[in-house]
């Protein structure tokens, strides 16, 4: 009996030694998972995600830091606005679950829901809402109470009259929009719009409320008309929204534009001839656009002047302020073709092997690929 007992026992020794062991790998397997990310663990090409935004609305006029969690932030990644509306004058990465922005909201915003975008330098991006919210109006003052006898005036001559001041100077009237041709599009559409009216000043700007429709280039013949192209996506809500129209100096125009369910409905009425010197040639496109020494670049657009891509019969051109600065020849062009690293960048390689690098004025990469598969449009067949 007691021989039979030494079997037991070891047995017994054996077992706990395994399950201790057990114990100790599930403790280590808690541990790894609850263990923060590292930075040095997220590739530029991993796509971020986003779980928190804080704070998440602000008042025009409003300059807000906004702190950002989520994961997948890598070395280089950035915080981008779609919405004129709202500015980005910095951003950082803090780690790789948090990013800092300094946001600057415009004075004349409307009450809207833009998205910001985090990008890494090689990645898709991701998106988050943030409101703009109406601001509250003071308290008015309270009402003093009414005396209870008027005391008497004393009567005294009546004094010369003074001459009236002069009254004050205004500043330049804001934008008006008369017409929109066509005034609804379909979903998928990929066209121009004509836009007619006064007081469009050099450098104006057009944004779309419905966060389907992209303007990927405007152009500013004249005082009284805007042609801008925009790109409709195929999911993009049907209704109408908003269509605004804003001067650099801010002041803006709201007018209502409509998607459709199943495509554009015809025009209503017939547009109004325009003057043939602000006419724009139907083969004339223009691209918001940066240019780039190298994709790596795309890093450091934050403050780089913004030009356009201007396509035409022949030829691809690249201007800053109106003047041209890169002028290609569509004979001479090899490739265009967006970037395997810096997927938010593209490039057009020429027979020579001259290659140029750009940016779209959105900093996204869907934008990048959309600009391509435009410009490849216009290449010789």
């Amino acid at each position: 009996m007691i021989g039979g007992d030494f079997p037991l026992a070891r047995n017994w020794s054996v077992s706990r030694l395994v399950m201790g062991a057990l114990f100790m790998c599930m403790v280590a397997s808690l541990c790894a998972l609850g263990a923060p990310q590292a930075d040095s663990d997220i590739p530029p090409d991993a796509t971020p995600t986003i779980q928190q935004t804080n704070p998440s609305q602000a008042a025009p006029g409003a300059h807000v830091t906004v702190i950002i969690q989520g994961s997948n932030f890598s070395a280089g990644a950035y915080v981008s606005s779609v919405s004129s509306a709202v500015h980005v004058e910095s951003s950082k990465r803090v780690s790789a679950m948090q990013m800092e922005a300094q946001l600057n909201v415009s004075a004349s915003a409307q009450p809207s829901t833009v998205s910001l975008l985090v990008s890494n330098p090689a990645s898709r991006a991701a998106e988050t809402a943030f409101k703009i919210v109406a601001a509250q109006a003071p308290p008015a003052p309270a009402t003093p109470p009414a005396p209870s006898a008027p005391p008497v005036a004393e009567v005294k001559p009546s004094a010369p009259d003074t001459p009236a001041a002069p009254p004050a100077p205004t500043g330049p009237p804001g934008p008006e929009v008369t017409t929109i041709e066509p005034p609804r599009v379909g979903p998928g559409f990929d066209m121009d719009l004509k836009i007619t009216g006064k007081n469009f000043v050099q450098g104006a700007k057009v944004s779309f409320a419905n966060p389907g429709i992209r303007v990927m280039g405007i152009a500013s013949p004249s005082t009284t008309e805007l042609t801008v192209h925009i790109k409709v996506a195929r999911d993009a809500a049907p209704g109408v929204a908003s269509l605004y129209v804003i001067n650099p100096d801010d002041r803006e125009v709201e007018t209502p534009f409509e998607v459709t369910g199943k495509g554009a409905a015809t025009p209503s009425t017939p547009p109004s001839p325009a003057s043939p010197s602000a006419q724009v040639s139907p083969d004339t496109q223009h691209y918001d656009a940066f240019h780039l020494g190298n994709p790596a670049e795309i890093l450091q657009v934050h403050g780089k002047v913004k030009g356009s891509l201007v396509v035409s019969s022949g030829t691809i051109q690249y201007q800053e302020d109106g003047k041209t600065l890169i002028n290609i020849s569509l004979s001479d062009i090899k490739e265009i073709k967006t970037s395997s690293v810096a997927t938010a960048t593209f490039h057009i390689t020429l027979t020579s092997g001259k290659a140029y690098h750009f940016a779209p004025g959105s900093l996204r990469p869907s934008d990048a690929r959309n600009l391509v598969d435009s410009l490849r449009k216009a290449l010789p067949q």
